[in-house]
């Protein structure tokens, strides 16, 4: 699983973390677009949203950053991709300061063995029932902080 590292907004602590790739839907797109146009802006990996099938996952809270206060609604897909690679095709500036702390590829047991952070809380317990196939009627709602 592609992680990227990155330190979160409030209400989480200022220490370094990890989260998926993503970001916010633009005006019209589905969800799955949004994810499928995100994957490619972050990660240069082209995703069809019709491939993508149905959310596997949820969470939704509040943040702030800068003062500026959030809610955020998150949907999560699950896609393979053929190669391990990274190459972003359109980084806003904004990230690229986000994604100047790295990422890497993380096996399956990797996130729920780590002492660091990793976003979404629940991903980790979630993931390896995803590689093995198992997909659920309706899609996880995982936790938005781990408190």
């Amino acid at each position: 699983m592609l992680l990227f590292r990155f330190v979160p907004p409030d209400p989480w602590p200022k220490e370094p973390a990890w989260h998926l790739p993503g970001g916010g839907i633009e005006v019209g797109e589905t969800p799955a677009e949004a994810a499928a146009r995100e994957t490619l802006e972050e990660t240069g990996h082209v995703l069809s949203p019709a491939a993508l099938g149905a959310p596997v996952a949820v969470n939704e809270g509040a943040w702030s950053n800068l003062g500026r206060h959030f809610y955020t609604v998150h949907t999560y897909f699950f896609a393979r991709v053929p190669v391990a690679t990274v190459a972003p095709t359109a980084l806003e500036d904004y990230e690229v300061e986000d994604f100047s702390l790295g990422n890497r590829w993380w096996s399956a047991a990797e996130p729920a063995a780590t002492q660091e952070r990793v976003f979404p809380p629940g991903l980790a317990a979630l993931v390896p029932a995803l590689l093995a196939g198992e997909r659920l009627a309706a899609p996880v709602r995982l936790h938005w902080s781990p408190d």
